[in-house]
């Protein structure tokens, strides 16, 4: 003998536990079961341990779920690209700044350099200055000892 739940045992034409059904109300019994089964695969509704799951319901909310993350990466994405671009301006000012610097650094380096060379210029010029004032000197008393020279040896011979 067959164990059913007394709700089955109703819903299949049984009075009580010990009643046999009639094939008329079994028949009709597994009809409206097909009916009922068909009607909830048609909606995509299945029932599994007592609760009604609808199918067609998870998945459209599984694909607005997906549809809403493919929307949250892709901003994700774009503020990624904007933050790497920013980082590349940054880097490339930063680099620029240093640039600016080195050059600067540079600059008044060549400046103390040419201020330098300026100096020795004026020292140059000083020394050429004196050397032509030596030179003349120089020349003023050759022809002074020239003279005494001459003078000296006619002084000799003269006498």
């Amino acid at each position: 003998m067959r164990s059913m739940s007394a709700s089955s045992e109703k819903s299949e034409g049984y009075e009580s536990g010990n009643e046999q059904p009639s094939s008329r109300s079994r028949l009709q019994s597994a009809s409206s079961v097909d009916q009922t089964a068909e009607s909830k695969s048609d909606v995509g509704d299945v029932e599994e341990n007592g609760e009604l799951i609808d199918y067609k319901a998870l998945y459209e909310a599984s694909r607005v779920e997906i549809e809403n993350l493919k929307m949250q990466l892709q901003k994700k994405e774009e503020t990624l690209h904007s933050t790497k671009a920013a980082l590349e301006r940054f880097t490339n000012a930063t680099t620029k700044n240093s640039l600016s610097e080195l050059e600067k650094r540079e600059r008044r380096a060549m400046e103390r350099r040419m201020s330098e060379m300026e100096e020795e210029l004026k020292l140059l010029q000083k020394f050429k200055t004196e050397n032509e004032r030596l030179r003349a000197e120089n020349r003023a008393l050759t022809r002074v000892v020239s003279k005494l020279t001459t003078s000296a040896q006619n002084q000799l011979h003269g006498k």
